[in-house]
């Protein structure tokens, strides 16, 4: 069975996905193919300029690579996410641009793999269903404002109006937020936090506030351990965009390379050694990004 490699891109503006309609009336992710003895990451930020898309590190912004069956043969679909990327998207080539809420996916005429790809790499199963699509986001927004909301009731109730927990030195959710996002990306939180807000719009509120805010704010446990739990999560889980970002994010948190590497090797142990030579491969491309060399195991 032949292959061929695609590298696509998920373009997001206030929570709306770029798509584009070739003259057949397909819509379809900003990509292209992957040329002969090219890099990936090279490749996907040209196929992205020409669209119009300035990222400023391709190489953080991958996300995940899925397998796409095709009648004797099969597609390599290497999916990225571009964060804080500029510019004003263009159609080449004759195409139709336009933006989509996720729930507007299943109305379109799309190759139903593509469109499923979309569903994997952003957590959602694969489905035909339109109700279920349709109250994604619904539902999540819903369940994120009571657990916030519940929260909130408990930080009143201790009359400190402070996060619950061990992180009460933060006068709010939101600044305890922007401090975990700050000392993950090893930058300004507020500067990373509108990053964020190009990305996912709306949900950024509910990712600081309560994701950020109470639980990786709260010190019971201290960040470097809890960045290489979650190193060890999201290995497990085949996600390796989201890892790319939280091993830089450990290593920031001052877990060491050796410490990141036995990390994944209980991976191994525990979850497979599929996901962990998965796993692999982004800890030694992050490692050389970084300049960190690792010995070899005797």
């Amino acid at each position: 069975m032949s292959q061929d490699i695609q590298l696509a891109a998920l373009v997001v503006r206030d929570g709306r996905l770029l798509l584009l309609r070739d003259a057949a009336g397909t819509w379809n992710l900003p990509c292209g193919p992957l040329p002969d003895d090219a890099d990936a990451d090279e490749a996907m930020d040209a196929i992205l300029k020409v669209h119009g898309v300035h990222t400023p590190s391709i190489a953080e912004d991958f996300l995940q690579t899925l397998y796409l069956q095709r009648e004797g043969r099969y597609t390599v679909f290497n999916v990225y996410a571009p964060s804080g990327w500029t510019g004003e998207p263009v159609a080449p080539n004759g195409e139709e641009l336009a933006w989509f809420d996720l729930t507007e996916l299943e109305g379109l005429a799309m190759d139903p793999q593509v469109r499923n790809a979309i569903y994997e790499v952003l957590g959602l199963k694969e489905t035909n269903d339109d109700a279920l699509l349709s109250a994604v986001a619904s539902v999540v927004g819903e369940a994120m404002e009571q657990v916030v909301t519940e929260t909130q009731h408990q930080s009143a109730g201790n009359g400190s109006g402070t996060p619950t927990g061990g992180s009460s030195r933060f006068a709010s959710r939101r600044e305890a937020g922007l401090d975990v996002l700050g000392t993950l990306n090893a930058t300004d939180g507020e500067k990373a936090a509108r990053s964020m807000y190009d990305m996912y719009g709306p949900l950024t509120d509910d990712v600081l506030d309560f994701a950020l805010g109470e639980v990786w704010a709260d010190d019971a446990i201290d960040r470097r351990t809890k960045s290489l739990i979650v190193v060890a999560i999201i290995a497990a889980q085949g996600h390796a965009g989201p890892l790319r970002s939280h091993i830089n994010g450990a290593l920031n948190h001052g877990a060491t390379p050796e410490q990141i590497v036995q990390t994944l090797r209980l991976v191994a142990v525990y979850a497979g050694f599929p996901a962990a030579l998965e796993a692999w491969r982004v800890m030694e491309k992050v490692f050389a990004g970084r300049g960190i060399k690792i010995g070899r195991q005797q």
